[in-house]
């Protein structure tokens, strides 16, 4: 299951709860999240290629913490995503805290 960018504008309200709900029972750390600072986490693209530079998180490993994309790599297929530049600062904060939330 990939996750959805919750930023979608054809979801409708039943599918954004259901994507939420997948994304809680995958990742039960998501638990501390509001539904609404769930709906402004945007996953980057399977096979994409990282922006040399940017901050990425990967919400499927938490606890590796926030890395630095390099020439050349990519998004990798199954892989959860989120670039620094693609969430609020709060939600960026709120993400990369994660052990402390343990």
């Amino acid at each position: 299951m990939q996750p959805q960018s919750h930023r979608e504008p054809g979801m409708s309200q039943s599918q954004r709860a259901d994507e939420r709900r997948r994304l809680r029972d995958r990742y039960a750390w998501l638990n501390h999240f509001t539904d609404e600072e769930i709906e402004k986490i945007s996953f980057c693209e399977n096979g994409a290629e990282m922006v040399p530079g940017e901050l990425y998180f990967d919400i499927s490993n938490p606890e590796h913490g926030a890395f630095v994309g390099q020439p050349g790599q990519l998004i990798p297929e199954g892989g959860c995503l989120v670039s620094r530049s693609d969430v609020p600062s709060s939600i960026w904060a709120k993400l990369t805290s994660y052990p402390s939330r343990r």
